[in-house]
């Protein structure tokens, strides 16, 4: 067991206590070979191996699996809703969990072998592939109930409202303010950053589920092109080759509401005491991106 596990505070015997409560067939002395996944800032990602009884004849047979555990509550995150959406969830889409328990959001999910995307998109793709997965991803997705919408979100993150230095009059609600309406709607990933795509030998799988909900398409866009840290001023083109019903005003609104989650969750996460210098720094980055937004 590495240390970055042990520097969270759990022994080797409690995670195959956590692991075999989840699966009651699965014996302790089956799982080893834990290893602490870096980057998860709501949850902790530990693979695992489990040893079966039987062998192959090199005596090394066995399969690797992911368990999350949930730091804490997080806002707008619903475990049932989760839970059903992984029933629905197209297998080509990405690895869906053998076990999900709805009340700890513990969840048990298959390793997946490949490269994040955030690590190899650089030296293997371009910004039309982008598209490309984007359009793919969405004809395959069954549709959803609940709806992601940023500006009624704020007050879950932030608890006491709107933040003073973030001007509330270009997201507000209103009829009157395109940045806050939404276009048709259709189920969106809605934390579609590149660290939640792993590039495999079967395609690109989407991982992470937890924000599913029915959204602007352009959201889900603006998340990864920006998550890749890419110009803003090839959004527009890429826009229209993913949407081409996309007009300037839905993609200011999606670009806006995009860079708001961002401040919110940080915000959020600063306050729960996770400061992390990654999420200090993205509090800071989305706030300035918030002070000096584009017209496309």
């Amino acid at each position: 067991m590495n240390s970055a596990i042990e520097n969270l505070g759990m022994s080797a015997d409690e995670l195959r206590e956590k692991i075999h409560t989840l699966m009651p067939k699965w014996l302790e002395d089956e799982l080893d070979e834990f290893r602490y996944l870096s980057g998860g800032y709501s949850n902790v990602n530990i693979a695992f191996k489990r040893n079966y009884a039987a062998s192959d004849r090199n005596n090394t047979l066995g399969t690797y699996y992911v368990l999350r555990l949930p730091r804490r509550p997080q806002p707008y995150v619903n475990r049932q809703a989760e839970a059903a959406w992984y029933r629905r969830m197209p297998e080509s889409v990405g690895p869906a969990p053998l076990v999900l328990d709805v009340p700890s959001g513990q969840m048990i999910t298959p390793w997946l072998s490949g490269d994040l995307l955030v690590d190899v998109f650089h030296q293997r793709y371009c910004e039309d592939d982008l598209t490309s997965y984007l359009q793919a991803l969405h004809g395959q997705l069954p549709g959803v109930a609940e709806q992601y919408h940023v500006p009624t979100l704020v007050p879950q993150f932030i608890e006491t409202g709107w933040p003073a230095d973030i001007d509330r009059s270009i997201l507000v609600e209103s009829d009157a303010n395109p940045l806050s309406r939404s276009n048709a709607l259709v189920t969106c990933h809605n934390d579609l950053n590149p660290w939640n795509i792993l590039v495999t030998s079967q395609g690109w799988k989407t991982l992470d589920w937890e924000f599913v909900g029915r959204n602007d398409p352009l959201f889900d866009l603006v998340a990864l092109h920006q998550g890749l840290q890419l110009d803003v001023a090839s959004l527009p083109r890429l826009a229209k080759d993913f949407l081409p019903s996309a007009s300037p005003e839905q993609l200011n609104r999606a670009f806006a509401q995009f860079w708001l989650r961002e401040w919110c969750w940080a915000n959020y996460q600063i306050r729960q005491g996770n400061r992390r210098a990654e999420i200090v720094e993205q509090e800071r980055d989305a706030k300035r991106q918030l002070g000096a937004l584009p017209e496309f």
